[in-house]
């Protein structure tokens, strides 16, 4: 029988107690746990991804707990310098950031991102060993870059830090894969065209999940169900999730079909 949410959380724990000297529990609340050290601010920690991976995967348990374990392990390290090539873009929707703003104060105003289109927004965080950590505008300004400039370096950087892309499929229907972890954000990448992706139409998306790119064409009906019916189906059971919706791309950009 699969571990409930709180069972999980305090499995959660109790391996990150092991690797974080004198960490102590405040409160195990579904979901979210928090912690602290002796003398620190509290820290939360969200499981709904790493349990979501877990009730697709409930044979995985281990490695889940391990992974996201080593990675809450770094939010008690002493904080470094960002380090510009490690920064990348990561594609995220309206969902995350009202969700976002709800569990961290002043959230809106305190990290970096911009708006890609009127449903998707681009953030910024530093790629980490066994984490990825979301900027903030006090942490990029010892850089002193601007925008533009962190943008454009961000995406030469996310270049060099996935893996080979592929392109899997065939009449009309595609996955894009390299890597597992930035998938969405080959958006940005100067790639979308009928030479990689042969279809009948215009190029539509779909980005459900971060790991997930579906492409298909305006005038491929069969295939548009079978797009329609994967995102739904990842945004209802999937983990890290992106969107939910479909995007066609116009003049150089993606922008929501319909």
């Amino acid at each position: 029988m699969n571990l409930s949410e709180s069972e999980f959380s305090e499995k959660f724990f109790t391996e990150l107690k092991r690797k974080v000297k004198g960490l102590e529990l405040v409160s195990i609340n579904g979901l979210e746990v928090t912690t602290k050290l002796k003398d620190s601010d509290n820290y939360r920690h969200f499981l709904d991804n790493s349990y979501a991976e877990y009730k697709n995967e409930p044979k995985d348990l281990k490695n889940v707990i391990e992974k996201y374990t080593l990675g809450s392990k770094e939010l008690f390290l002493p904080e470094e310098p960002v380090k510009l090539e490690r920064i990348v873009p990561i594609i995220k929707d309206k969902r995350y950031l009202i969700e976002s703003s709800k569990l961290v104060e002043n959230f809106e105003n305190t990290h970096v991102y911009e708006k890609y289109n009127s449903e998707l927004y681009i953030f910024y965080a530093e790629d980490k060993d066994n984490s990825i950590s979301y900027l903030t505008k006090e942490r990029i300004e010892q850089l002193n870059i601007g925008i533009e400039k962190l943008k454009e370096k961000a995406i030469e950087n996310l270049n060099s830090i996935v893996s080979k892309m592929e392109s899997h499929g065939e009449k009309g229907y595609f996955m894009l894969t390299a890597g597992g972890d930035y998938e969405t954000s080959l958006l940005l990448f100067d790639i979308w065209n009928k030479e990689n992706f042969p279809v009948d139409g215009e190029l539509i998306i779909g980005i459900p999940a971060r790991d997930i790119v579906l492409i298909t064409g305006t005038n491929e009906k069969e295939n548009i169900e079978k797009l329609k019916n994967s995102i739904g189906e990842i945004n209802e059971n999937g983990d890290h999730l992106v969107s939910d919706k479909i995007f066609i791309f116009k003049k150089g950009k993606f922008e929501i079909w319909k």
